[in-house]
Parts: structure tokens; sequence; C-alpha cells
């Protein structure tokens, strides 16, 4: 059996051929979008084609359309041309202001990701299609990354007179210049701005209405990504900390120096500091008690548990946020119950005889499958499995991955 499967962003099947099909039993495409026409339409339908699409575009024969394809960022400006293009941005899209005509000028925009546009330009174009997130930002802003700090550097180069940020923006400079910061007319928007407790009142009216603010205590340093908190971090940033992303508490005396914690993200803690981290001041997302002597396995598409991932961390490991985990049979419901803690999972697979051992140690697992009860067809709906279990019936497939392909 000869079969091809096509795993493209765009598949332009405009020029598709009758001998191009017959030369094949069964052609699978898996795509955003596919590009077809009146011909290339009826003739797909007369073959064993499936096409598992997002959105299928007919364009009327005769019309000279290109297809131009961008993946991570891509940005129209007031001066772009998109007259006879239908782009695909795979990624983040960024509509500056006074771009409406140069998107419009577009055949069409498909954008897997996410927009980021002026409120003005809400509901403006027809010819944009958004499979994700569509942001508004306040007409004639300075777009700042995600998590911006606001200090003296910034004052000074400042241009604009209103900025926005998606994420974060942090007043937590209290020595900031407040006369040439107001004098310069400064305003800012954003998802959420955390300041200074005593920067607030006099900053309250530079700031959008429609932003969260969040008040910390004079002194807060900011520290971006993940930490683990040890005392040089106290000695370098102080006792005071704003995290943008996990922060993990191991260190007592670190934790004896700590005055506040804020963190977007997830604390974890030992079960020996828990009680002295609850005298302290924090803002944070979750908390996770654990022992750090466990092992940590997470982030993994397929995982396989057995013996030896038991004998290598003595303490137990916990398993997060990983597609499907397989627990071998030779592990008896007492190890799993003493040496195991699974979260965030999608799948867990296990005998039967382990499957209450796992319903006790298993948080947030969306499935627990008993091994060998599985469906007809091999799946048990996740990514991983339909894409083994399909690619295991066509060994002999002709496979094609690319981010825009022309049948």
């Amino acid at each position: 059996m000869k079969n091809k499967i096509i795993n493209a962003a765009v598949c332009d099947a405009r020029e598709v051929t009758e001998e191009s099909l017959a030369g094949f039993d069964h052609i699978t495409i898996n795509a955003s979008v596919v590009i077809v026409g009146k011909r290339s339409r009826e003739l797909l339908n007369r073959y064993p084609v499936t096409m598992n699409a997002a959105g299928v575009l007919e364009i009327p024969e005769g019309q000279d359309i290109a297809v131009k394809t961008i993946s991570g960022k891509a940005e129209i400006g007031p001066g772009a041309d998109g007259t006879g293009v239908f782009l695909v941005v795979n990624g983040k899209l960024l509509i500056a202001d006074g771009s409406a005509e140069a998107v419009k000028s577009y055949y069409r925009i498909v954008v897997n990701g996410k927009v980021q546009m002026p409120k003005s330009m809400e509901g403006c174009f027809a010819n944009l299609e958004v499979k994700g997130k569509t942001v508004y930002y306040p007409d004639g802003a300075g777009i700042l990354k995600a998590d911006t700090e606001i200090d003296g550097l910034f004052l000074k180069r400042a241009t604009k007179t209103l900025y926005y940020s998606p994420g974060n923006l942090f007043f937590l400079d209290t020595g900031i210049d407040m006369e040439a910061l107001i004098q310069k007319g400064l305003r800012f928007a954003a998802r959420r701005i955390i300041v200074a407790e005593s920067l607030l009142d006099r900053l309250i009216s530079q700031f959008d209405e429609e932003a969260e603010i969040v008040r910390v205590p004079d002194g807060t340093a900011l520290i971006d990504g993940d930490l683990e908190l040890k005392p040089k971090t106290i000695q370098k940033y102080g006792s005071k900390l704003l995290v943008t992303g996990d922060v993990a508490v191991f260190d007592a005396e670190a934790l004896s120096s700590l005055e506040y914690l804020y963190t977007d993200g997830t604390v974890r803690i030992t079960k020996e500091l828990e009680e002295a981290f609850e005298e302290i001041e924090s803002v944070y997302d979750t908390l996770k008690v654990i022992d750090p002597e466990q092992g940590l396995l997470s982030d993994r598409p397929m995982l396989k548990v057995g013996a030896a991932v038991l004998k290598k961390y003595p303490h137990g490991v916990r398993i997060e946020d990983c597609a499907k985990v397989t627990l071998s049979e030779e592990l008896s419901p007492e190890d799993i119950m003493e040496k195991l803690k699974i979260s965030d999972c999608a799948v867990v697979v296990c005998s039967k005889g382990q499957e209450e051992a796992v319903n006790l140690i298993a948080e947030d697992v969306a499935m627990i499958r008993i091994s060998g009860q599985e469906p007809e067809d091999g799946g048990d709906g996740t990514f991983g499995d339909m894409l083994g279990g399909f690619f295991g019936k066509l060994k002999d497939a002709q496979v094609i991955n690319a981010s825009e392909y022309k049948m």
C-alpha cells in the first residue's frame, strides 16, 4: 500500500494533478490551512484524500495569489503592501498604528497564535482570521516587552507619551525622578502594573484605569526568571523579592532573612520550612511542599517508569507535566504509594492491580488507563498515541513535513 502524509502549516493544492493523486492508495493532509481552487477541490473529492485542516480556503481560478508563511514574529506597518498575498503567521503578528489600509491590502491573513493591534482597529478586518488570541493596545502607544521595569534610564530614553505592555510593568525604583516623569506627560497601560508603595499615590493618575494595580513594599527587587533562594540571593538583591518565574526554597538561612516575596509562579518548599515560610508576607500562584531529595521528571511527551527509576531516586520521584506516563508492571502498589507522586499529566497507563494505588497518588491527571484495555485503534486520545498508532499503520508512507507545501 502506497500512502502519502503531508504535515504542513499551509498546503497549497491549487495545482494538484490527477496523475499525482492516482499514484497513491491514500493521501492524508494535516494542515492549518488547505488552499484549493474549484478544479482541484473537485479532484481531491474524487480520490481517497483525508484532510485534517483548521480551514479550507478556495481561491477563484485565474487569480494570481502568492502564499507567504512566517513562523515566529511578524509585523505589518503603514507602508506594507499585501496585494495578491495570502499571509500565514505561525506565531505572533503585531499590527502597527496607522496600518489599517496595509492590512486590508492582503488577500487574506491567517494567524495561528497571537495578534496585537490598536484598539481602534477592533472588528475592522474581514480578511483577518485569528486562531488564537487577539490583544488590543491603546492607539499611539509604544509597545514594550511583557515584563518591563520603568526606571531612571527608561525615563531618560522615553520618546512617546504613552507606553503599553501586554504583561507586567514594574515601578520599583523609589529614586525615580517623579517630576520629570510627570512633566513629560508619560502614561502607562498594561495587563498588570506592580508599583512600590511610596510611589503609588503620585503615579496612579499616570496609569490606565483598566490595568490591575499591585502594591509592593519599598525596596522590593526584581528578579527575572526562576529562582532558587540562597543566602547570596539576599546579599545581592535584599530581603524583599519580586520574581517573574518559579521559586524554590530549600535553604533555612536564606528563608530566615526573607521579608517579602511576590511571584506569578509556583513556590516549591520543603516540609521543614513550610511553617517558617507561612510567617512571611508572600504572594504566589501555587505552593508545593516537597522533599528536596526526591527526583523530578517533567515536561516529557512519553515517560516509562520502572524499578530502575526508583533505584536511581531512593527518596522517590515526582512526575509532572507529562503527556503520557506508563508504569511498569514490576512496580508494586506499595512502591507506587511510597515512591511516586504524579501530577498535571494527561494519561497514566498502569495495570489493574496498580490502579487503586495510582488513584491515591495522582493529582490533576486527566485519565488513568489500564494497560491491555486500549481502544481498537490503539490510541488513548493523547497526541503521542495518535501519531504512534497512525505512523505504525503507515510504515511505508511517504511523509512530508514542511511549513508550506505545494501539491
